[in-house]
Protein backbone atom coordinates (compact mmCIF):
# COMPACT_ATOMS: atom_id res chain seq x y z
CA UNK A 1 0.00 0.00 0.00
CA UNK A 2 1.11 3.28 -0.69
CA UNK A 3 1.63 6.18 1.58
CA UNK A 4 -1.78 7.22 3.52
CA UNK A 5 -1.92 10.98 4.62
CA UNK A 6 -5.32 10.97 7.01
CA UNK A 7 -6.07 14.10 5.56
CA UNK A 8 -7.17 13.21 2.52
CA UNK A 9 -9.50 10.62 3.42
CA UNK A 10 -12.87 11.05 1.27
CA UNK A 11 -14.56 8.36 3.56
CA UNK A 12 -13.99 6.63 6.77
CA UNK A 13 -15.59 3.56 8.02
CA UNK A 14 -18.65 4.70 5.88
CA UNK A 15 -21.25 2.67 5.77
CA UNK A 16 -22.82 2.30 2.70
CA UNK A 17 -26.75 1.13 2.77
CA UNK A 18 -27.99 3.01 -0.54
CA UNK A 19 -26.41 5.02 -3.09
CA UNK A 20 -24.54 8.20 -1.03
CA UNK A 21 -21.74 10.48 -1.66
CA UNK A 22 -18.23 10.11 0.00
CA UNK A 23 -18.02 11.32 3.62
CA UNK A 24 -15.45 14.47 2.69
CA UNK A 25 -14.39 15.99 -0.16
CA UNK A 26 -10.83 17.12 -1.52
CA UNK A 27 -9.65 20.73 -2.17
CA UNK A 28 -6.83 21.11 -3.51
CA UNK A 29 -6.70 25.41 -3.19
CA UNK A 30 -5.94 25.47 -6.94
CA UNK A 31 -7.58 26.83 -9.87
CA UNK A 32 -5.71 24.23 -11.84
CA UNK A 33 -4.44 21.85 -9.48
CA UNK A 34 -2.34 19.34 -12.54
CA UNK A 35 -3.08 16.50 -10.73
CA UNK A 36 -2.76 14.64 -14.17
CA UNK A 37 1.51 15.59 -13.92
CA UNK A 38 3.91 14.27 -11.71
CA UNK A 39 3.86 11.43 -9.87
CA UNK A 40 0.67 8.98 -10.41
CA UNK A 41 -1.48 9.08 -8.21
CA UNK A 42 -4.57 7.04 -7.40
CA UNK A 43 -7.79 6.91 -4.90
CA UNK A 44 -7.56 3.44 -2.90
CA UNK A 45 -11.01 2.21 -1.21
CA UNK A 46 -10.68 -0.27 1.55
CA UNK A 47 -13.78 -2.78 1.56
CA UNK A 48 -13.67 -3.76 5.80
CA UNK A 49 -17.13 -4.95 6.50
CA UNK A 50 -19.52 -6.71 4.10
CA UNK A 51 -22.68 -7.31 5.66
CA UNK A 52 -25.22 -7.71 3.04
CA UNK A 53 -23.83 -8.43 -0.72
CA UNK A 54 -26.45 -8.46 -3.39
CA UNK A 55 -25.45 -6.87 -6.68
CA UNK A 56 -22.73 -3.98 -6.22
CA UNK A 57 -21.65 -0.46 -6.60
CA UNK A 58 -21.26 2.12 -9.62
CA UNK A 59 -17.91 4.48 -7.85
CA UNK A 60 -17.92 7.75 -9.66
CA UNK A 61 -15.04 9.83 -9.05
CA UNK A 62 -16.83 13.41 -9.48
CA UNK A 63 -14.99 16.77 -9.65
CA UNK A 64 -15.91 19.98 -10.09
CA UNK A 65 -13.73 23.75 -10.75
CA UNK A 66 -15.64 26.09 -7.84
CA UNK A 67 -17.69 24.05 -5.53
CA UNK A 68 -18.36 20.90 -3.51
CA UNK A 69 -18.90 18.50 -6.06
CA UNK A 70 -21.51 15.72 -6.17
CA UNK A 71 -22.94 12.78 -9.04
CA UNK A 72 -24.93 16.21 -10.61
CA UNK A 73 -21.26 17.45 -11.66
CA UNK A 74 -19.09 16.23 -13.86
CA UNK A 75 -17.65 12.52 -13.79
CA UNK A 76 -14.09 12.06 -14.13
CA UNK A 77 -14.53 8.25 -14.85
CA UNK A 78 -16.59 5.45 -12.98
CA UNK A 79 -16.00 1.94 -12.40
CA UNK A 80 -18.87 -0.80 -11.63
CA UNK A 81 -18.12 -3.06 -8.89
CA UNK A 82 -19.84 -6.28 -8.71
CA UNK A 83 -20.54 -7.76 -5.13
CA UNK A 84 -18.16 -10.90 -5.69
CA UNK A 85 -15.27 -8.21 -5.96
CA UNK A 86 -16.35 -6.16 -2.89
CA UNK A 87 -15.27 -8.84 -0.75
CA UNK A 88 -14.08 -7.68 3.02
CA UNK A 89 -10.62 -7.11 3.07
CA UNK A 90 -10.69 -5.89 -0.50
CA UNK A 91 -8.75 -2.79 -1.53
CA UNK A 92 -9.74 -1.09 -5.17
CA UNK A 93 -7.24 1.15 -6.66
CA UNK A 94 -8.85 3.96 -8.93
CA UNK A 95 -5.92 5.88 -10.73
CA UNK A 96 -6.10 8.89 -11.75
CA UNK A 97 -5.52 9.32 -15.55
CA UNK A 98 -2.47 10.97 -16.95
CA UNK A 99 -2.66 13.78 -19.05
CA UNK A 100 -6.91 14.20 -17.90
CA UNK A 101 -7.01 17.30 -15.77
CA UNK A 102 -8.96 16.63 -12.81
CA UNK A 103 -10.29 19.55 -11.43
CA UNK A 104 -10.07 21.40 -7.79
CA UNK A 105 -12.89 19.78 -5.45
CA UNK A 106 -12.82 15.51 -5.31
CA UNK A 107 -15.56 13.70 -4.40
CA UNK A 108 -16.61 9.68 -4.63
CA UNK A 109 -20.29 8.86 -5.09
CA UNK A 110 -21.47 5.15 -4.58
CA UNK A 111 -23.99 4.39 -6.56
CA UNK A 112 -26.33 1.47 -5.69
CA UNK A 113 -26.36 -0.88 -8.94
CA UNK A 114 -29.68 -2.89 -7.18
CA UNK A 115 -30.67 -4.89 -4.45
CA UNK A 116 -29.59 -4.56 -0.53
CA UNK A 117 -26.01 -3.51 0.10
CA UNK A 118 -24.74 -3.07 2.87
CA UNK A 119 -20.93 -2.31 3.25
CA UNK A 120 -18.23 -0.19 5.29
CA UNK A 121 -15.57 1.36 3.41
CA UNK A 122 -12.66 4.09 3.97
CA UNK A 123 -11.13 5.78 0.74
CA UNK A 124 -8.26 7.97 0.44
CA UNK A 125 -6.19 9.85 -2.29
CA UNK A 126 -2.21 8.70 -2.19
CA UNK A 127 0.37 8.52 -4.52
CA UNK A 128 0.27 5.47 -6.67
CA UNK A 129 0.94 2.34 -4.97
CA UNK A 130 4.20 1.10 -6.45
CA UNK A 131 3.12 -2.94 -8.04
CA UNK A 132 4.68 -5.60 -5.81
CA UNK A 133 6.71 -8.79 -7.44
Amino acid sequence: MGYRDIKLALSTSQNLVASADSESFIDTEQTIPGWEKGMPAAIIINVETVNTAATGYTIEICHKADAEPTNNDGTYYEVVLLAAQLTAGAQIVLPLLPGIPLLRYVRLYFAETGGTEDYVVSAYFTPLPAPIY
